[in-house]
């Protein structure tokens, strides 16, 4: 009997050491497929529809009611779109609960939002074209090498003196669509530019070149370059760049020396929740997924490899904080605090590196590219104010 104290230790010992091979393999498992998940998702995300949910809607005069849900619930203002064959469009404000519902009132209303209507409701608001504001615009493509980029143009206004002759380029972001950036049109149009909303290769609507895969902001870029030659060609004199998310690290990728002398000179950027570094963010979705940090980090790194391999990325080559110190142009930048797709302290980390040509709006509350849906007004007049300053010549 004394013996058998010392033979259960044993035989735990021997289970150990079997089940070590067994949990390496196992943990080498979720490694390679988290990877090879994360690296399809880097290099192909795409999608033909506007982030949304379809709810039905109860209206009572002026205030619309909609089921409680993430979409439905979120901080400040969205839009509303009934299906057909009701035809119409509202922008709701700020939401308050009313038991299961969300009660938000019409700020704003096209067409016949009726009570009883299934309906679209989503935090970008619109989900069309620049008609759905009412805008006049003209569909144009952008001829790059690898094909015609399809794009929306919209006159200058000519409210404002002297900058009919400039040409505000938006770039949609990883995934997106040119639709995601029509909550900021009017602002545009305030500052009496012309705009041009654009997209780029192997994104969803536009050509697709080699396999398919997204450089990330690196190739990207030459189709953003492409609009520039495009604008010369339309009588613009100057430009600024405008890019939410991935659009954000296109038109700082623009801004490479090898790029440069520009068609047309470029008087500033404006950024929306950009993703800066590529290898920092890819960890921080590993980790938005509920990875332990440790898993998170080797299936980061993984990722990362398989993307180099299959494509042929150059991480390196869209780190936008490591080209911070060559940066001259004066910028904008927004982020929103409640930001899960983007990590925040990428925007931190570029402000404090160029405090003398940075503008940074840290929005409160805000998700991933949904700053001006906070404070619309306060979003708008810090977008109109900069234009009028970098197109008079002003930094930050």
């Amino acid at each position: 009997m004394s013996h058998l104290p010392s033979a259960f230790r044993h035989l735990r010992t021997i289970r150990k050491r079997r089940a070590l091979p067994w949990l390496t393999l196992g943990y080498a498992a979720v490694v390679l497929v988290g990877a090879l998940f994360g690296a399809e998702i880097t290099l192909r995300s795409k999608t033909r529809w506007v982030k949304g949910v379809f709810v039905p809607v109860g209206r009572r005069g002026n205030e619309v009611y909609l089921p409680a849900g993430a979409e439905t619930l979120s901080r400040g203002v969205v839009g509303v779109v009934p299906i057909r064959p009701n035809r119409g469009h509202a922008v709701l404000g700020g939401g308050k609960l009313a038991g299961t519902l969300v009660r938000r009132a019409v700020l704003q209303e096209r067409g016949v939002l009726p009570n009883g209507a299934l309906a679209w409701v989503s935090t970008f608001v619109y989900n069309g074209t620049p008609a759905q504001l009412g805008v006049a615009y003209e569909d144009t493509v952008v001829s790059t090498p690898v094909g015609d980029m399809p794009a929306w143009h919209i006159p200058p206004t000519g409210t404002v003196p002297g900058h009919a002759d400039t040409l505000v380029i938006v770039v949609h972001g990883h995934g997106g669509q040119r639709a995601q950036a029509l909550r900021m049109l009017p602002a545009l149009q305030r500052t009496g530019t012309g705009s041009l909303f654009v997209t780029f290769r192997n994104a969803h609507g536009a050509p697709r070149a080699g396999k398919g895969y997204l450089t990330l902001g690196d190739q990207e870029a030459e189709d953003v370059l492409a609009a520039l030659t495009w604008a010369r060609d339309h009588g613009y004199k100057r430009a600024v760049l405008y890019g939410f998310s991935m659009g954000g690290n296109i038109v700082l990728s623009v801004l490479r020396d090898r790029h440069q002398p520009f068609p047309i000179p470029v008087q500033g950027v404006a950024l929306d929740c950009p993703v800066l570094d590529w290898r920092a963010t890819i960890l921080w979705q590993g980790q938005r997924f509920g990875l332990p940090r440790l898993l998170a980090r080797h299936v980061a790194t993984f990722t990362q490899w398989v993307v180099t391999k299959r494509s042929g990325q150059d991480f390196d080559t869209v780190d936008q904080l490591r080209a911070a110190p060559k940066f001259t142009l004066p910028m904008i930048l927004w982020h929103g605090t409640r930001d899960r797709t983007i990590p925040i302290s990428q925007a931190d980390a570029l402000a404090a590196a160029r405090p003398d040509l940075i503008e940074y709006h840290r929005v409160e509350g805000a998700k991933h590219i949904r700053c001006w849906n906070i404070d619309p007004e306060k979003y708008d007049a810090q977008l109109e104010a900069f234009v009028g300053r970098v197109l008079a010549g002003g930094t930050p």
